[in-house]
């Protein structure tokens, strides 16, 4: 649920996520300090984890605030850069065991010479709102755990008529793999998500696959930027972005619930310039 929140000299857009306990400041308006006040008094007591969407030129105001910086986006806001800006009500939500190997993982994919890869999308269909009941079962299918509930029918259907753009593959006549576009038109971005394959499916480059058709659809929908939060786990998945030609952002630690618990996510972007891992 997003709420806007204003006084004399601030605005926020805050989006309240009692599931993944964490709420997040969208956008922001006004006095910097004067945000850094809306924020405190309209965090919930159930929050363990702030995140503040912020521009370059007040990430120190948020930092002498007592945020730190996770991850980045360039380009996000209309060609200017968005940086993860996060804050730990709950100390511990702070700190992951995984993290050291996860970081591995990510260098060890940044370390493999990058060459561009050729994917045929042509499999790859958009869907429509009659899909929305089979993609549901596939999301149901192959992840016991996601931030949003993507295994209700009616929830995929309503993100497509907000604008949410999928995409499938079909094998026999059924679905085996899906992805997604959430597109912000008044920013001229769009994050790349809901990547599914069942597991009879898998290892057929379907992801790669879906990713090229929905970049198709975004670049001639002037769409600016393209990013992913992927599952800082799954080697695949990161792989597949940076074959892409994406950039590592950064980590986002304990981010959301998905997959089997509360995991931390890689944030991947088109262009910019590579920042050490």
């Amino acid at each position: 649920m997003i709420t806007e929140i204003k006084n004399d000299i601030a605005a926020i857009s805050v989006y309240s996520d009692a599931f993944n306990k964490r709420i997040r400041i969208d956008d922001y308006s006004g006095d910097t300090h004067g945000v850094l006040a809306l924020i405190a008094e309209s965090t919930p007591a159930w929050a363990e984890k702030i995140i503040v969407k912020s521009r370059e030129q007040e990430v120190a105001v948020f930092l002498s605030g007592g945020f730190i910086k996770e991850a980045e986006i360039k380009k996000y806001f209309n060609g200017s850069d968005m940086f993860f800006l996060v804050k730990y009500p709950l100390t511990q939500r702070g700190n992951s065991a995984k993290l050291m190997d996860e970081r591995k993982v990510v260098t060890s994919i940044l370390d493999q010479k990058y060459s561009p890869t050729e994917v045929d999308a042509r499999t790859v269909a958009l869907a429509k709102e009659a899909d929305a009941k089979e993609l549901a079962e596939l999301y149901a299918k192959v992840f016991q755990v996601y931030p949003t509930p993507l295994n209700d029918p009616a929830y995929v259907k309503k993100t497509m008529e907000e604008g949410t753009k999928y995409v499938l593959i079909r094998e026999q006549n059924r679905i085996v793999s899906a992805a997604s576009a959430e597109i912000n038109r008044q920013y001229a971005n769009a994050e790349l998500t809901d990547c599914a394959t069942l597991p009879e499916a898998r290892g057929k480059g379907h992801i790669k696959k879906l990713l090229s058709k929905l970049e198709e659809i975004l670049i001639a929908d002037d769409i600016q930027c393209l990013y992913t939060i992927a599952r800082a786990e799954s080697h695949g998945m990161n792989k597949a972005f940076y074959q892409l030609g994406y950039t590592y952002g950064g980590t986002l630690i304990n981010n959301c619930f998905i997959y089997s618990g509360l995991e931390d996510m890689n944030v991947w972007y088109k262009g910019g310039t590579k920042p050490k891992v």
